[in-house]
């Protein structure tokens, strides 16, 4: 599924004109993106947990070329499904 598809079912399961469920669209997603840039948990019911999680810098070994290499620090995402979610996908 794709954004348009998905405004498509927004639109056929509600009375939103176009333009109004495009602006809920993005104002939704772009307050998920705020809180994860910003640290913070973004908890959907019934969906699951959105978090960033800060990696420091870590040193791996190449075994071909016998060498350390450093992995400079990275910031990553972390979902975390609902336990009714994991529950629906495994009936």
């Amino acid at each position: 599924m794709n954004r348009n598809s998905l405004l498509n079912r927004i639109r056929i399961k509600s009375t939103y004109t176009r333009e109004l469920a495009n602006n809920i669209f993005d104002f939704t997603f772009s307050e998920i993106r705020k809180g994860i840039l910003n640290n913070r948990s973004i908890l959907i019911d019934e969906f699951g947990v959105f978090e960033s999680e800060h990696r420091k810098m870590t040193t791996v070994t190449d075994l071909k070329m016998k060498t350390e290499v450093l992995l400079p620090p990275k910031d990553r995402l972390i979902f975390k499904p609902s336990e009714e979610l994991i529950k629906t996908l495994k009936d």
